[in-house]
């Protein structure tokens, strides 16, 4: 966008007035409730320590007129915020990804200052700071008052748990502010730029090393200062949820009933399950967050007159530096030197589009560069930069709250079944059986005893730490797999994602690109294509792929050119509006010419010699793509200084080879029910020829041809069906993405570049592949370390096995409730039987315990996109947990109403307080045994659990089985309450006749299980393919590997790209679709 353009998209200046002052009448509370903002003021006047020059003139000390800005309205100004019930990651491309810390604003920074250290807790400023103007107060004092934006809320549970529609409206408050501080600051005014670099001491030239580590000493590195943290009360943070809420309410009435022993016992079930979880969490948190140091951006530098490339955290005020597209800025800058650029500033102020800058102009750190090439020189860093610590609230990663959703209407069902059968037990035991409360303590309140059972044993108090680790835990197996992940619900989204779009180069092919023969057109010869094409490319490390592959080939078959005797006076970086780049040369003879190199139908269309070469041009083009070559033209303008008379001269054919494992890759991902679609701004011949070799399918096709397909089906659906897309621009994929959701896909996107954003940030899981640039990886939700889709196919195995051991635990937390609840309310209005509270607390404390291994737990992919789908989750627990009340209650009534079993069995007879050892006994066994249920596909004996939950399993239960044995030593006491009931033990004889019944009644629980899962997904597989192989080769037969038995239904593979019905009318379409692929060009 031209200067000319941007001020006529900007406002008037009574708009701006009216803007501005309506937008301080309607958000007046912004400021002045949020204490951020207040210290970001001072902050602002902490960045003046080297700069003091702001005034309000130009840089030609007139008066600046509010019409001459160039700004955009926010999107968000007028928007309702309330209107999405789940929101999206926010902000824009140049947002930036946390580490499982929403308040740990530095560690969540990567562009601006990298990783911190938590030894770090203060702000460095100079020891020569001035007084701030307007407090009077020296500017170190102001940084020792900072508010550190503290926080009690632990990492991972604020960014899992946290209401994401809040963080939204909190971001979208704060850009608002940043926006209007922005029309603020232009309607002041700048320093010129020759009065910016005197008062940093600096030239063009940049510094020397030893000035810029005295910077350093004085002014610290460039990152955000560590959050205060409070363990104490993020430990206390673990007990402050609803389940939590429940179990407290049981410990008051614990001491209602002067129960202090039930009151003492359930305190300790809270601090264990706050212990273990704080524990685990802070391990589990801290070891991701070392992952990420490797993301750590790099800027190239200026130091003692070189080219540098150095850690964003090294640079001080004074650094000279050079930002090019797809760049997240490191920090405050001024523009020394400007080719086309544009800078993205919508993550921090909510401007729908990029902002034109020009030389003087600032640059906010942490916008993206969007277009062109900038050298700037380093005004302030870290918390001294204008935005501050306000930049990272609103850049950091908005997460969905599905498991936010899913801990609430769980927890909400928990809770309500909970005290359905708390009032049904109160009112049976007052009207029905005459209860009277008579006085406390000692049992003299049996109605509320029995609730207190309920209440305590009822409860999944460990849910939200066993959930929260388990994601911890399995980010660090992902990192292990090459995938780093920004944001930790993306994991679940992961393992629902049944559409991959994926980039080709890099992903699908190597992103090695191979130079071959160019091809002479108009009396050219090779020599001058690839001289003229080099003389067209960037110096620096910081060169891109094409630049890096004619430069080595330059070199390596003509190293007798002139390279010394050509001056590259000026590069013009690649635009990605105009699709080429150009170098302005001045040649030995002191001929000053131009250069470019870029698409070849761009460079041909601006060509002079169009008529003479065009046609033959094409022919070569369309002959090179069809055999997998890219084509890039080369044409030169020597018509000093107007260069309007270009002269093309001919192509530059590179060749990109797939991947030696994409196929197999791909195959592999259509087993798993992910389809995976190729999108690429390559010509459509090349990559129908790279799907071809990769086995990819032909259906492939430009947005264009889309947008007017004569196939009689709409967009979408052509695009659901379609194998990938060719010559896409920014805005195809975003629509691509947008296309597949509408048609409730999952969709993840691999990207590396600024252009890759808007579609990363649109997917549910934006992955950034190896290489990416700062812009890409800022807002995606998984940065990948390792080239190639194998990667990715990788995490998805290990982002279903981690969703598996969520599910596996909630169905058994819910089937647990289900069971204790209606087990205990039916005994006691059926046969008002009682049963101690210390029971029930001693079975939640060694299940909570067993339960916190399942997030190591040994378990199984399956090989289809795995989502929650409560209605599923709910049906199977109910299901499991009143299969348990049967076996209780009928166990119960046998012993109670016969004596069949000491008949059979010669066992002794059992009174009801022995009764209560052994009923004690057969909820433990029974109910633990659910989750080798739960956490299996098939039959469970089948499927060995991980070490840890076999360990765990044989503790606990060896604990219980003694106390079911020996009893609790007649407490609460014999004589103890108004029927004197107390827990004895039962004896080892019926100890394991128990240990039989809970044994025989697990059998017909795989049975359940599987006709649940057949009736929900249409597939089972009754026995583990693993396991099946070893059967049979006990049986002396060899099974081939990829060999499973599974049963079917018709209606199965709605997920699977592969499963196509005959009958299914998709079928004609496709047809239609691949005929219309074919005849395509």
């Amino acid at each position: 966008m031209t200067n000319e353009s941007s001020k006529q998209n900007s406002p008037d200046p009574e708009s701006h007035n009216s803007l501005r002052h309506s937008g301080e009448s309607n958000k007046s509370n912004i400021s002045s409730d949020n204490d951020l903002n207040k210290h970001q003021d001072k902050a602002d006047k902490d960045s003046k320590k080297f700069i003091s020059g702001s005034n309000n003139t130009n840089g030609n000390n007139q008066p600046i007129e509010l019409d001459d800005m160039n700004i955009n309205v926010p999107t968000n100004a007028t928007a309702d915020t309330n209107s999405s019930p789940i929101a999206r990651r926010g902000g824009s491309m140049s947002d930036l990804p946390p580490i499982f810390s929403s308040n740990d604003v530095s560690a969540s920074s990567r562009t601006f200052s990298g990783w911190s250290s938590k030894k770090e807790t203060n702000i460095k400023v100079p020891q020569n700071s001035l007084k701030s103007e307007a407090t009077g107060t020296s500017t170190r004092d102001e940084a020792e008052n900072y508010n550190f934006r503290s926080t009690w809320i632990p990492k991972l549970q604020r960014e899992l748990f946290e209401n994401p529609n809040t963080l939204k409206n909190q971001r979208d408050k704060q850009r608002e502010t940043n926006y209007r501080r922005t029309l603020e600051r232009e309607k002041e005014g700048i320093a010129p730029l020759a009065s910016i670099l005197e008062e940093l001491k600096v030239s063009d030239q940049g510094l020397t090393s030893a000035e810029a580590q005295k910077r350093m000493e004085e002014m610290g590195p460039n990152k955000i200062p560590d959050v205060k943290r409070y363990p104490i009360l993020e430990f206390l943070y673990f007990m402050w949820n609803p389940l939590s809420w429940t179990m407290e309410i049981a410990a008051i009435v614990s001491i209602a009933l002067l129960d202090w022993v039930d009151f003492m016992l359930i305190c300790i079930l809270l601090l264990m399950n706050a212990t273990i979880g704080f524990i685990e969490e802070h391990t589990a948190g801290n070891a991701v967050e070392a992952l990420k140091n490797s993301l750590i951006s790099s800027v190239r530098v200026l130091r003692d007159g070189e080219w540098k490339m150095m850690p964003s955290p090294d640079i001080v005020p004074g650094d000279v530096i050079m930002l090019k597209i797809g760049a997240v800025i490191p920090a405050d800058c001024r523009i020394i030197e400007a080719e086309q650029v544009k800078i993205d500033q919508s993550s921090l102020t909510g401007e729908s589009l990029p902002v034109t800058k020009k030389v003087g102009d600032e640059c906010y750190s942490g916008s993206s560069m969007k277009q062109g090439e900038a050298k700037c020189v380093v005004t302030a860093t870290g918390i001294n930069t204008f935005f501050g610590r306000a930049a990272h609230l609103v850049q950091e990663t908005e997460g969905h709250g599905h498991l936010q959703i899913i801990l609430r209407n769980i927890g909400l069902f928990c809770i309500c079944f909970i005290v359905v059968w708390v009032i049904a037990e109160l009112f049976v035991d007052f009207f029905g059986y005459n209860g009277h409360c008579h006085g406390v303590g000692d049992g003299n309140c049996d109605p509320l005893n029995n609730a207190l059972v309920l209440l305590v044993g009822g409860i999944p108090i460990a849910m939200p730490t066993v959930l929260s680790v388990t994601m911890a835990i399995g980010a660090t197996q992902l990192s292990k797999k090459k995938a780093i992940v920004s944001r930790l619900s993306c994991i679940e989204e992961l393992a629902a994602m049944d559409i991959l779009c994926s980039d080709k180069t890099g992903t699908l092919t190597l992103n090695i690109l191979t130079v071959d023969q160019p091809i002479c057109f108009g009396g050219a010869t090779a020599e001058d294509i690839i001289f003229h094409s080099f003389l067209a490319c960037s110096e620096g490390e910081d060169q891109d792929a094409i630049d890096k592959a004619i430069t080595n080939y330059t070199h390596e078959n003509y190293p007798n050119l002139d390279y010394n005797g050509y001056k590259i006076d000026k590069h013009y970086p690649f635009n990605p509006e105009i699709k080429k780049t150009m170098g302005l040369v001045t040649c030995p003879d002191g001929r000053v010419i131009k250069t470019a190199k870029g698409a070849p139908q761009i460079i041909l269309n601006e060509s002079s010699n169009l008529k003479q070469v065009g046609d033959e041009v094409s022919k070569e083009i369309m002959n090179l793509a069809d055999r997998g070559y890219r084509a890039i033209g080369i044409s030169v303008a020597t018509n000093a200084p107007d260069f309007d008379n270009w002269t093309f001269e001919g192509l530059i054919p590179l060749f990109d080879p797939p991947r030696h494992d994409t196929e197999e890759t791909i195959k592999r991902a259509l087993e798993m029910g992910v389809s995976v679609k190729m999108i690429t701004g390559d010509q459509l011949a090349i990559a129908k020829e790279t799907a071809r070799r990769l086995g990819m399918g032909g259906n492939l096709f430009t947005i264009p041809f889309l947008e007017n397909n004569d196939l009689g089906v709409s967009e979408g659906e052509v695009i659901e069906m379609a194998d990938g897309f060719a010559e896409m621009w920014p805005e195809h994929k975003f629509k691509v993405v947008e296309e597949l959701q509408k048609r409730k896909h999952v969709v993840g996107m691999t990207g590396d570049g600024v252009n890759d954003a808007p579609a990363l940030k649109k997917a549910q899981i934006g992955i950034a592949v190896a290489d990416a640039t700062d812009a890409a990886r800022s807002v995606s939700d998984i940065v990948l370390t390792s080239a190639g889709l194998s990667v990715i196919i990788d995490a998805i195995i290990s982002s279903r096995k981690i969703f598996q051991r969520m599910r596996n635990y909630v169905i058994y937390s819910v089937a647990a409730t289900v069971r204790i609840c209606t087990t205990f309310g039916i005994l006691t209005i059926a046969w008002n039987f009682h049963f101690p509270t210390i029971a029930t607390v001693i079975i939640a404390i060694l299940n909570d315990g067993t339960m916190l291994t399942i997030s190591k737990d040994r378990v199984k992919a399956r090989n289809e996109p795995d989502e929650w789908n409560l209605v599923e989750v709910f049906v199977m627990a109910i299901s499991y947990g009143f299969y348990l009340v049967a076996s209780t209650i009928v166990y119960f009534a046998i012993i109670h109403h016969t004596t069949w079993f000491e008949d059979t069995f010669n066992l002794r007879h059992l009174g009801y307080n022995n009764i209560r050892g052994l009923i004690y006994l057969q909820v433990s066994i029974s109910g633990l045994a659910t989750i080798f249920v739960s956490r299996s596909q098939g039959f469970s004996y089948f499927e060995r659990p991980g070490f840890l939950v076999i360990f765990a399993f044989i503790m606990s239960q060896v604990i219980a089985t003694f106390l079911g044995v020996y009893g609790l030593n007649s407490y609460p006491g014999e004589n103890g309450g108004i029927n004197g009931f107390s827990m004895q033990g039962c004896g080892w004889g019926w100890a394991v006749t128990t240990w039989i019944w809970c044994f025989l009644w697990y059998i017909p629980m795989d049975f359940i299980k599987l006709g649940l899962t057949y009736a929900f997904r249409g597939k089972i597989t009754p026995i583990n393919p693993d396991a099946l192989r070893k059967i049979a080769k006990l049986f002396g037969k060899e099974l081939p590997k990829d060999y499973s038995f599974s049963i079917t239904s018709r209606n199965y593979g709605k997920h699977a790209a592969v499963h196509v019905d005959e009958n299914d009318p998709k079928l004609a379409i496709a047809n239609r679709l691949a005929e219309a692929a074919s005849q395509h060009k």
